[in-house]
């Protein structure tokens, strides 16, 4: 065949001479069941009528109503028209001579293969089937050549690149969703393979060739110099157009995109700026690792707050890695955010004289007065108690250096009268007392109160006690007698069948409140030892060291009954045996009940005040219905809308209206209050069943059978004997 000369020339024929005598690679027989590529996405021309275009675009051709040797013959041109393959599929002999022929009519004029021509000649004679590339191009040489050292690029279907290292693709999108996960836990499963490279590092070079040299396709059309794509640059990476390479800035993982080559710095950082991470991924190709530096710097590109680095750390990290050692860890903490240091609070201690160090005074201006007297008699003089101030909270950082506010210590103000001396030193406040009396603290006031004293036994030679100031007892109050303070009372010993204490504060009982006809009120809190058919009624907190034994305890507070050995009353201690003991926020008992003994009782009940407020709503409504109802007898009127009102108004005489509409306002009047009331009533109701569900009834060690456990109407009987439980309302039903 000719190269587009006249193929009678000696020209033409030392052409074909020398493209005779080149040995080239015979690209040869694929098996059957193969197609080539030419075959999948090039141009297809056959002389088989059963041919349905299924691979690449069939054209029928013309050749075999000519020459009937092209039946069972196929040519594919590629799509870039740089190659022609032959597909021999049977058929009659197909001579080189025709072969080249049919070439030339499809417009194949350049690079024709012709020992490759003689080759399938062969092939077609001997009747064997395969495929034979008889034509090739020339490509044109690149005047601009791209090479990856360690990378290798690809072209998708699509037209985009992909990435390749080892035959393993890199997976840009998974390593930017890593670096943007929310928690560490998803960073430290990460099964990503990565290429990891260090500043400097070459990452792509570029060649030129001014020189270079056009080509030729087969249809003998030529192919101009052509230029690589030159890769766009991402983070931490530069070009070096002196030496015609791009390099990194930065230690990082490759995320390349596309075209476009970036540098992940290998740090993650907390979404809330607490700590940053070194993530160790799993490399491919030959492993890279930071230096000391390397890091450093990425995390001053994150504009990290040098303070909050731990260049320690990092020192030890990249010296294992140096050297070769293998990290167990996939994340490995850098830097770490400053934490603030929250201020002291102020806080109140009494001394211990008056119940020992380190009791402390409540936020709400209360002391715990657990195994301390109600009534304790000071000096002038004494130091009282301890405060010590709050101080200012110390600021932290975040990463960024971003302060994270501290908070200050809460001051506590304590009022006190002047029979209070204060001094302050050293950080601390010191309360002394300058009068005699009993040390009071309450509602957030110090203050020292008068004391009456009684020297031995409440009985006949003394007579009842009907005091303001508060009350010490250094004996007991004998059957009959009363005791009466606005404020404090303490008793040495016990009180007696009969005997009746009221105290405008808090009661303290050395020994145990005893008999069926004693009775003990305390408007604070109360302590005893035990407390035996006795009926107490406390609007604090009680504290019973050893037993209730069929007595009556109603409390608006807590009620605690607690083992205590020392006090020496064995198998009762911490156990309350028959009676009602009833509480508005919680009881804790260690044991509850005894075989034999009377059925023991143990209540959540609201506060009795939302039970005397919910009476008086009641009766109020109860006014109110009465008062509506008489009304509404007297006034003229078949309905109480406006219309009907207005109707009967006018049908009244002018002099006789005005006693009807007073009586019309009081109606609307009594309606309005109804109203009023109906919404307090449910208010009130709320707040008792908001009670009933925050109290508690917590059994420390057992309850017996038969006992009961009250919250509010609701009641469960103990079926068995039962170890130690809580007990709550829940859903209306005690659990």
């Amino acid at each position: 065949m000719s190269s587009g000369k006249d193929p009678r020339s000696l020209e033409s024929l030392d052409d074909i001479y020398r493209e005779a005598m080149k040995t080239p690679e015979v690209e040869r027989s694929h098996p059957q069941d193969e197609l080539s590529e030419d075959f999948l996405s090039g141009d297809v021309y056959s002389a088989d009528h059963s041919a349905d275009g299924s691979y690449g675009q069939v054209v029928m051709h013309s050749l075999a109503s000519h020459d009937p040797a092209w039946y069972g013959k196929e040519i594919a041109i590629a799509n870039d028209k740089m190659r022609v393959t032959v597909k021999i599929n049977g058929g009659k002999p197909l001579s080189s001579y025709q072969l080249n022929h049919g070439l030339e009519q499809l417009g194949v004029s350049y690079g024709v293969i012709w020992q490759a021509v003689v080759d399938a000649e062969t092939l077609s004679q001997n009747g064997q089937r395969g495929e034979i590339v008889v034509a090739r191009g020339t490509p044109a040489e690149a005047k601009r050549n791209v090479t990856f050292p360690d990378v290798q690029r690809g072209v998708a279907l699509d037209g985009s690149f992909f990435w390749l290292v080892d035959g393993v693709k890199l997976d840009a999108k998974g390593l930017r969703t890593l670096f943007a996960a929310e928690s560490l836990d998803k960073v430290d499963k990460n099964t990503l393979l990565t290429k990891a490279v260090s500043p400097g590092t070459i990452l792509a070079r570029v060649y030129q060739n001014p020189e270079a040299q056009s080509g030729k396709n087969v249809m003998d059309d030529i192919i101009d110099p052509v230029d690589d794509i030159l890769p766009e640059l991402g983070e931490n990476t530069w070009h070096n157009e002196k030496d015609g390479t791009y390099e990194a800035t930065a230690y990082g993982y490759l995320a390349l995109e596309d075209n476009v080559m970036s540098v992940v710095l290998p740090i993650w950082i907390q979404p809330d700026h607490l700590g940053a991470y070194y993530l160790n991924c799993t490399q491919l190709g030959d492993p890279v690792y930071p230096t000391a530096s390397d890091l450093l710097n990425a995390l001053m590109d994150m504009h990290i707050d040098k303070s909050v680095v731990r260049q320690g750390l990092i020192d030890k990290l990249a010296k294992c890695l140096q050297q070769g050692q293998q990290l167990t860890a996939k994340t490995v903490k850098v830097a770490e955010a400053i934490a603030p240091k929250p201020g002291r609070n102020a806080s109140f201690e009494l001394c211990e004289e008056l119940g020992g160090k380190g009791r402390k005074i409540r936020n709400d201006g209360t002391i715990d007065l657990r195994e301390r007297n109600a009534v304790v008699a000071i000096k002038a003089g004494t130091l009282i108690a301890e405060k010590t101030t709050a101080t200012k909270g110390v600021n932290g950082a975040n990463l960024l250096g971003e302060t994270i506010a501290a908070a200050d210590g809460v001051e506590q103000n304590m009022l006190f009268a002047d029979v209070i001396r204060v001094e302050e030193r050293d950080g601390k406040i010191y309360y002394y007392a300058q009068k005699d009396g009993n040390l009071r603290f309450s509602q957030n006031t110090l203050t020292i109160a008068d004391i009456y004293t009684v020297s031995h036994n409440v009985d006949s030679i003394t007579g009842n006690i009907d005091r303001s100031e508060d009350i010490q007892i250094n004996g007991s109050v004998m059957a009959g007698f009363t005791v009466r303070s606005q404020g404090n009372i303490s008793i040495a010993g016990s009180v007696y069948n009969g005997a009746k204490v009221f105290a405008g504060g808090d009661v303290t009982v050395g020994e145990g409140i005893i008999g069926t006809e004693t009775r003990v009120v305390a408007l604070g809190n109360l302590q005893a030892i035990f407390i035996h058919e006795a009926e107490v009624i406390v609007k604090g907190d009680a504290l019973v060291s050893s037993y209730l034994y069929n007595a009556v305890l109603r409390a608006n507070g807590t009620i605690t009954v607690v083992i205590n050995n020392q006090q020496g009353y064995g198998h009762r201690s911490g156990r309350i045996i028959g009676g009602l003991t009833c509480s508005s926020k919680g009881i804790e008992v260690s044991r509850v009940g005894r075989p034999g003994q009377a059925v023991t009782v143990l209540a959540i009940l609201p506060d009795p005040e939302f039970s005397g407020q919910m009476r008086r709503l009641e009766d109020e409504d109860k006014n109110c219905r009465e008062s509506i109802a008489r009304i509404a007898r007297t006034l003229p009127f078949e309905n109480f809308d406006s219309a009907a009102i207005k109707r009967g108004l006018a049908q009244i005489p002018a002099e006789k209206r005005d006693p009807v509409i007073k009586l019309l306002t009081t109606f609307n009047s009594l309606i309005k209050r109804q109203q009023n009331i109906e919404a307090l009533r449910k208010e009130v109701n709320s707040r008792m069943l908001n009670s009933l569900r925050n109290g508690t009834i917590v059994i420390q060690q057992e309850i017996c059978q038969g006992s009961e456990v009250q919250f509010g109407d609701k009641k469960l009987v103990i079926s068995v004997d039962t170890a130690g439980t809580t007990f709550t309302l829940q859903g209306g039903e005690i659990v």
